[in-house]
């Protein structure tokens, strides 16, 4: 079974391979955090029955870029947006190897603001479910009689 803290580690060693001079935070950001620096965030999940042994999981992560800003707390709207870009190139070929696994990913601009600029990354795959053990034990010994009529 794939966790999301798997698919978190995977986005966060493309970020660390791209960005190699940048801090990636997961799931919780430090109160005075550095900059130029990275959010990855598991925003959503939802599990579907597929059959006895099947999940249906679509994931939504959101990747929050972060870079220098000024005595005014405010960044460079056009760096913010580029940095978005190089981010979102990062996921152009559509999947991203988790584990033993390639799962499908798709990019899309979450947004600008004047500090951070955001992506939303989702995942749509299937996973084994884990079917729960009986509670009864299982059958040490079987006694038949057979009989032949005629």
């Amino acid at each position: 079974m794939i966790t999301m803290n798997a698919i978190a580690l995977a986005i966060n060693s493309l970020l660390t391979n791209a960005f190699p001079a940048d801090t990636v935070h997961v799931n919780l950001l430090p109160k005075d955090f550095e900059r130029p620096s990275f959010l990855i965030e598991l925003v959503d999940i939802e599990r579907t029955q597929v059959n006895r042994s099947t999940i249906a999981v679509a994931a939504v992560f959101s990747v929050t870029c972060y870079i220098e800003v000024d005595g005014h707390y405010n960044a460079d709207v056009d760096e913010l947006a580029e940095r978005q870009r190089k981010v979102m190139d990062l996921f152009l070929d559509g999947f991203l190897a988790v584990d033993d696994r390639c799962l499908e990913v798709q990019a899309a601009q979450g947004g600008v603001d004047f500090t951070e600029s955001y992506i939303d990354l989702s995942f749509d795959y299937f996973d084994d479910r884990p079917v729960p053990g009986d509670a009864q034990p299982p059958m040490e010994t079987v006694i038949t009689n057979l009989s032949q009529e005629v």
